[in-house]
């Protein structure tokens, strides 16, 4: 049985939420992992486990429909995982579309699951947190 790379368990992870939302996804992560959701995140900063992942998530759900995240490239850093993608939907209510870059640094990789991540509002933040050029 092969193993996963780093960037390949960041891709499932993608996938599975892609196709079945957090739930799916859990499986990549830790159970006590940890989510920086950034400075500019309106809600709490940080958030544990998997009933941490399911707050952050919710926080979408609740505020935004037909919400879904598209994967735009993965860089493998060696010990991080660079994932560029776009969140896209509309203001719950309302007709007006968002689209918002978010970068994201995964971490902390232990026996195919994610530790540790970071997320950014703009791609050139996550870039510029790596040590590249956004």
């Amino acid at each position: 049985m092969s193993q996963l790379t780093d960037a390949e368990v960041v891709r499932a992870s993608f996938d599975a939420h892609r196709t079945g939302g957090i739930e799916a996804s859990l499986p990549f992560y830790s159970s006590n992992c940890v989510w920086d959701a950034g400075s500019d995140w309106l809600e709490e900063r940080i958030y544990h486990g998997h009933d941490g992942l399911r707050r952050v998530d919710s926080v979408f759900r609740e505020n935004f429909e037909d919400y879904s995240l598209a994967l735009r490239e993965i860089r493998d850093l060696g010990e991080r995982i660079l994932a560029l993608y776009e969140a896209t939907g509309r203001i719950k209510g309302s007709d007006l579309p968002i689209r918002q870059p978010i970068g994201i640094v995964f971490s902390g990789f232990d026996n195919e699951r994610i530790g540790e991540v970071r997320s950014f509002f703009s791609w050139k933040e996550a870039l510029k947190a790596v040590g590249l050029e956004g």
